[in-house]
């Protein structure tokens, strides 16, 4: 289900949602339930109806893959339950949380050894020890990215795993700052400390990184 179907992909049957008829979200997902499909991707769960089916869905045997608009992938717990799920819900049928953001990578043909100032190594978390023998780079331009120094986009991630730990949070309201402390604890690898690593392998620059992970 998706508003609007961006992509036709083989193999893949897609709904065009169209609210205006009464293709919603929910009736396309409540349809697709009759048919017993193994996998579920939602494109984006908007409201408590949504997310409701969705957690039904997944509690009764269905892999469903889902978006939501948060700051980081704790902060997903917290808008599912502001939305009126359930605590224990969202802890019983949540297996992972993904955020992604978006940075530029350096044009490989171009790129030239740099090194990172004082200010870029505050924002990052790093000290010069940290960055010493790493390959950070900088933008410079040619013909083949344009003169813009860049050429194409990469992800930056952080997972969190709902484990019997987090679950138990989950159950007992825990904050999200809580629920972070402890991925971090248990080796959640923040959207900022995933960027540093592309940084220090030559991939982007500290600019991006600290961009795309503000508020993260």
């Amino acid at each position: 289900m998706e508003d609007p179907v961006e992509y036709q992909l083989a193999g893949i049957n897609q709904v065009q949602v169209m609210s205006e008829i009464g293709m919603t979200f929910p009736a396309a997902l409540r349809s697709m339930l009759r048919q017993a499909p193994n996998i579920i991707m939602i494109g984006e769960i908007r409201d408590l109806e949504t997310a409701s089916i969705a957690i039904n869905a997944s509690l009764t045997g269905h892999l469903v893959f889902s978006t939501l608009h948060t700051n980081d992938a704790p902060s997903a717990v917290a808008r599912l339950v502001d939305m009126g799920v359930k605590p224990f819900l969202v802890a019983s049928s949540v297996r992972a949380i993904l955020a992604q953001r978006l940075v530029r990578k350096l044009c490989a043909n171009c790129r030239q050894p740099a090194e990172l100032d004082a200010a870029a190594l505050s924002a990052l978390g790093l000290t010069a020890a940290q960055v010493a023998g790493s390959r950070i780079s900088k933008a410079v331009g040619c013909e083949l990215c344009r003169h813009r120094g860049y050429k194409g986009r990469m992800g930056i991630f952080e997972i969190l795993e709902i484990t019997d730990d987090i679950r138990h949070m989950i159950n007992e309201g825990k904050s999200t700052l809580e629920l972070r402390l402890r991925a971090r604890e248990t080796g959640m690898r923040t959207l900022r400390e995933d960027g540093v690593r592309k940084v220090l392998a030559g991939l982007t620059t500290a600019e991006e990184v600290i961009t795309a992970s503000m508020g993260a």
